[in-house]
């Protein structure tokens, strides 16, 4: 509540300054102050085609390239959390995870995202590292935020949304921008970038750096664990990554099509957190990707290779071949060949595409498969029955080694009574793939080591020598995993009021997720399941019938060792929501808006409800910005309700995360039209802000920057 009274104060001082104040003489320049500010938003990821942001058949959130070059955010995670819908989880220093309409995990796996439209999701572990993409916030265009299924156009993996980042072009960027800062937890972070751009032709290369040190750990007790557990120690690290990315783009016969080649690597190290604990990702750890993309009115063709090339030890959980903690190796190469297309006809829109993929893999961890083949076909219809009624129907066709064939339906009915107005419902089909390292994992893990001898002597009092004796855990995958499957209801308006100023958003949503894939004990070592090797006796030892029965007696006494570790397919999860959004752009140079996200506790069959994340139920999202001819700021507000979480080592680890405030702020200067310094403020008020049970504490980062351009 404190930090809610801050903010309050924090806007009624704004609100004085508004009419007299610094930020008033400086608008007062702007001759638009009382016209129409909002242009039409066009999009592509909707329907991989282009379509106004006020006719998409989904729920859907675009963030400017103006709002990104201005935002105190500091990664991609802080830019998506203002958005309704989007559960957004930093669990270290470079660990973010994101889930749209459900709840986000140590590893979410349900949020498709794309980079100008080639996919960055980690099909071995089903996951997305936002810091192995090679752009910064200035080289983006914008951001696209489907917030519901994608399925039906995208297909695999885009079961809780899509989020696709279009970058600039050669022409967008022309010129030269470097940036150095630096400030609090050891941040320093740099950049180049440099385009140049001729009537046909035009090119784009930029080169970025940033570290910074760890965030504090938690200590004391798991909140709300059962027996109450400490968490436990293990040495926490921060994060290095530099980044190259290169694009050329080529206008061919007067501009009638283009053609852009594309090239990137970025490297990362630092904590990624997993059912089994955290893993210490290596420096060296490499992401680098090549594209070709080809386009001619609504004709696209893609080629695309992501390789990723890594290794990191796990930090808790140590191998029982070797003692050590469990190292994993981990290379993939993706191939993707797409395309897409759209003809309009009479009072029809069909949009059109198919994709091919060879993954290859390479997994010291899971090395029962080697690749994956993925083919894909989708077709839809927009149908304008009448100056006020569209009718969308589309489906696409799937086939996935190993889940084979899978189809994904949608179909939306939208009515603009004016065309300022537009009311949606809407029917979505999703699913989820599994990961390789669901369908195949295989190792040996060590559950605890005891020392047998003193504890066979205290039960039968026959005199023994120290027998360690290590317990093993088996953790293997489930090659007969089916699909995560999800059936989505949507009801939804989007209205445009005050001559475009305003935008008002409203969706109403149910998800019913069946066979949704989890990671669970499945066995403990007992009477009736001894471990390796326990009779006649560990380690093979010639024990006298007294002893080896008090080894018997022994097994009877321990407490839940765990046996055996796998993936299953449970029940039907039920979420249901509501999201509300208000933007108010005034003039030009002003802007705010505010958001809310309710989500219902879900409703779970086939296990128990405690056994599974439950998302907050409450976000709350606020932010107001200006950008003036020489100053410029944005200040954000962001409120999470408490989150309870299952999805990290054993039940003993499982808790309730509290609610948290975080606020996030940032001005800047233009001292002339080549210098431009500016000062950032992440979580100002330095809340502790834990986003996940096992997760580091968020605290506060103040740093500076300066850019310079020509």
């Amino acid at each position: 509540m404190a930090t809610l009274w801050r903010m309050l104060v924090i806007g009624l001082v704004l609100a004085v300054m508004l009419p007299t104040g610094a930020w008033a003489q400086d608008d007062a320049a702007s001759a638009e102050q009382d016209q129409e500010v909002v242009e039409d938003v066009i999009v592509v990821t909707a329907s991989r085609t282009e379509q106004r942001l006020q006719e998409v058949p989904v729920a859907m959130t675009v963030i400017s390239a103006e709002q990104l070059a201005n935002t105190p955010a500091d990664d991609y995670g802080d830019v998506l959390r203002a958005v309704p819908g989007l559960n957004v989880s930093q669990i270290s220093a470079r660990d973010v995870q994101i889930a749209g309409r459900s709840a986000t995990g140590s590893l979410s796996t349900s949020q498709l995202v794309l980079l100008d439209g080639r996919s960055v999701y980690l099909d071995f572990f089903g996951f997305v590292m936002w810091d192995l993409l090679p752009v910064d916030f200035r080289e983006i265009a914008q951001v696209e935020v489907v917030r519901g299924p994608g399925s039906a156009v995208w297909g695999a993996n885009a079961l809780g949304g899509v989020v696709n980042l279009i970058t600039k072009s050669p022409w967008e960027m022309a010129g030269t921008s470097i940036t150095l800062g630096g400030g609090e937890l050891g941040s320093i972070n740099g950049s180049l970038s440099h385009a140049g751009a001729g009537e046909s032709s035009g090119y784009k290369i930029s080169a970025s750096y940033s570290e910074q040190d760890p965030y504090d750990r938690p200590t004391g007790n798991i909140p709300g664990s059962i027996p109450p557990t400490p968490y436990p120690p293990f040495e926490n690290e921060g994060t290095e990554q530099p980044k190259l990315d290169f694009r050329y783009d080529r206008n061919i016969n007067d501009g009638e099509s283009i053609l852009t080649a594309n090239v990137g690597w970025a490297e990362t190290d630092g904590i990624v957190h997993s059912g089994i604990g955290p893993f210490n990702i290596d420096k060296g750890t490499n992401f680098s990707y090549g594209k070709v993309s080809w386009a001619k009115n609504t004709f696209v063709l893609n080629f695309y290779a992501n390789l990723l090339d890594g290794s990191a030890p796990n930090l808790l959980t140590r191998g029982v071949a070797t003692g050590q903690f469990l190292q994993f190796d981990f290379l993939t190469d993706t191939y993707n060949l797409d395309f897409s297309n759209s003809h309009a006809f009479n009072r029809n829109t069909v949009t059109y595409g198919a994709t091919a993929r060879q993954i290859d893999f390479d997994l010291s961890i899971a090395p029962g498969e080697s690749e994956r083949q993925e083919l894909g076909v989708f077709l839809q219809d927009e149908i304008e029955l009448s100056d006020k009624v569209t009718w969308l129907l589309g489906a696409r066709w799937d086939d996935i080694d190993p889940v084979g064939s899978v189809v994904s339906p949608r179909t939306s009915l939208l009515f603009s009574p004016k065309p300022e107005h537009n009311f949606r419902i809407s029917y979505n089909e999703a699913f989820r793939a599994p990961s390789l390292v669901e369908n195949y994992l295989d190792t040996a893990i060590i559950a605890a080591l005891v020392d047998l001898g003193p504890i066979v002597t205290g039960l039968t009092g026959v005199p023994l020598p120290s027998i360690p004796y290590i317990f093993p855990t088996f953790t293997v995958g489930n090659p007969d995993l089916q699909e995560e499957k999800l059936t989505a209801y949507e009801v939804g308006y989007v209205g445009s009021l005050a001559n475009g100023k305003t935008t008002v958003t409203l969706a109403l949503y149910r998800n019913e997720l069946e066979d949704a894939t989890d990671f669970y004990q499945a066995d403990s070592w007992s009477v009736t399941n001894p471990p390796p090797g326990w009779i006649p006796s560990p380690l093979d030892l010639a024990l006298p019938p007294s002893a080896q029965a008090g080894l018997l007696l022994f097994l009877t006494t321990i407490q839940d060792i765990p046996s055996l570790f796998t993936y299953r397919n449970i029940g039907e999860r039920v979420d249901e929501g509501l999201e509300f959004s208000l933007d108010y752009r005034p003039s030009t140079s002003w802007h705010w808006n505010l958001n809310y996200s309710y989500q219902a506790e879900a409703e779970v069959t086939g296990v128990a409800e405690d056994e599974v994340n439950q998302a907050p139920e409450h976000r709350l999202n606020a932010g107001l910005s200006y950008n003036g001819d020489k100053w410029y700021f944005d200040a954000n507000f962001n409120y999470v309700d408490e989150a309870y979480w299952t999805d990290v080592l054993g039940s003993r680890f499982w808790g309730t995360t509290d609610s948290y405030t975080i606020v996030n702020l940032g001005v800047g200067y233009r001292i002339n039209d080549n210098i431009t310094v500016s000062l950032m403020g992440n979580n100002i008020f330095d809340e502790d802000a834990q986003q996940h049970i096992f997760g580091d504490i968020i605290s506060r980062k103040i740093s500076g920057q300066v850019r310079f351009t020509f």
